[in-house]
């Protein structure tokens, strides 16, 4: 049965949002929560072609989080039809197989796409009120996407530090359900303002769910670039978008055949990349969508970052954890990272090679705090499936097998991708030999 994307611009809230529902064939309509915080009234009013990617994104996100995978017949895969309203159907149609290819590939699960003609705005421009002072307008000569994590920290400080002049506007995205990362990206904020005054500005989205939901989150990925686009796009179509993604993050190598396919993000995977390029061109969306961190690990990035001070001063406040609202068997609760998942692994090894390893975590795998053996449970996967990727994958020829089934890689790019990936697992190697016990270090053959 098909989901229908409404919008309802009879309740179109005081920023100009219409009220956007999900509903599938005759059953209740499901709210979408959808809210901009920051000089939302100093942007332009996006124009339909990014109105409508936005909104595809927004409904495509809340769907992944709406329908449980474990209640499917595999556990994972799922099924979905969605009737979206475009201005231009015409357009929107030419790009159909690509975006159903787009979604496949990074959710892993069944896409259907069927299109109709929309009679109202998503989003308008709301107007001054009387007695309202007018405002600057946004300005900024590129749109860095903002996570509160530590490669979007580096991501803006470098475009910073590369032009003096240079103003650049973050675009961070949270849901209501999860404080977290709204003040995570308020925080680093502040300190990028204090540091380049005048040259920053922050544009946060809540858009989400308006309650828990599933949790693998894969279609988040397309819901970030969407509104990070439909910034740029107000700035100026050349305006670039950068997706500071270190390259074995985006890689996401499968750390062992269980979590080959979809069971590993694919969050900014070449080939999802590829494909999203694909769909802007095919929609006449010019602005570039650039990773300026795809050939660096993130030990690389922590040390070619452009103004170390800045590092230094707040990599500890970034969080890159995958799971900090799961603190059942954590050590340190109030710990804002637990420690034990793969980006958290990454990135303690990226600080060690930076003697910036100074962190309090829910759980410090060097110290034994996470149980490896048999009877460890879900909450050592991820560690364990680290170790046996270290154990077991050493030669660029054997990660490069791993990389291939992982999805698409450009011609000739393969063994690049490979050395990549062999210089992060390097970091993990030297960061463990140097900090873990002696049972861990033998798990992983340092």
């Amino acid at each position: 049965m098909a989901w229908q994307v409404g919008v309802d611009q009879s309740a179109r809230n005081d920023q100009g949002i219409a009220r956007i529902t999900l509903r599938e064939g005759a059953g209740e309509a499901q709210v979408v929560d959808f809210e901009v915080c920051g000089p939302i009234r100093r942007c332009r009013q996006p124009h339909d072609t990014v109105q409508d990617l936005v909104l595809l994104a927004t409904s495509v996100y809340c769907l992944d989080r709406m329908v449980c995978r474990r209640k499917q017949a595999d556990a994972w895969t799922r099924g979905f039809r969605m009737v979206l309203p475009v201005a231009d159907p015409v357009r929107w149609g030419a790009v159909r197989g690509c975006i159903q290819q787009c979604l496949e590939f990074l959710t892993g699960d069944e896409w259907g796409l069927d299109l109709s003609s929309r009679l109202a705005r998503p989003f308008i421009r709301p107007r001054r009120r009387r007695g309202q002072h007018r405002v600057a307008p946004v300005t900024g000569n590129a749109v860095c996407l903002f996570s509160g994590g530590l490669d979007s920290l580096i991501g803006a400080v470098n475009h910073l530090e590369a032009d003096a002049d240079g103003e650049v506007v973050l675009v961070g995205h949270y849901e209501s359900s999860k404080s977290g990362p709204k003040s995570q990206q308020q925080t680093l904020y502040a300190g990028l303002c204090r540091t380049y005054p005048g040259r920053v500005s922050l544009v946060q989205v809540r858009a989400g769910l308006l309650g828990p939901g599933e949790l693998s989150t894969r279609g988040r990925s397309l819901l970030f670039i969407a509104l990070g686009m439909a910034v740029a796009c107000a700035l100026g179509a050349d305006v670039p978008l950068l997706m500071p993604e270190n390259g074995p993050i985006a890689l996401n190598p499968p750390l062992t055949p269980s979590r080959r396919g979809s069971c590993s993000t694919r969050t900014a995977h070449p080939y999802f990349i590829k494909l999203v390029r694909e769909l802007l061109a095919g929609l006449g969306l010019t602005n570039p969508l650039v990773l300026p961190l795809a050939n660096v690990t993130k030990g690389e990035a922590v040390r070619q970052c452009a103004n170390q001070d800045v590092l230094r001063e707040y990599a500890a406040l970034t969080v890159s954890c995958a799971k900090t609202g799961h603190k059942v068997g954590w050590h340190r609760l109030r710990a804002r990272a637990c420690g034990r998942c793969i980006p958290c692994i990454y990135r303690r090894a990226a600080l060690h090679g930076a003697d910036l390893d100074t962190e309090v975590y829910g759980n410090d795998i060097c110290a034994g705090e996470v149980d490896v053996g048999p009877h460890g449970g879900d909450s050592a996967e991820d560690l364990r499936a680290m170790l046996h990727f270290l154990r077991k994958y050493s030669s660029l020829d054997e990660i490069a097998s791993v990389l291939i089934g992982n999805g698409p890689l450009p011609p000739g790019s393969v063994l690049d991708a490979a050395r990549l990936v062999s210089r992060a697992m390097s970091e993990v190697r030297q960061f463990i030999a140097d900090k873990a016990t002696a049972k861990i270090r033998a798990m992983a053959g340092v």
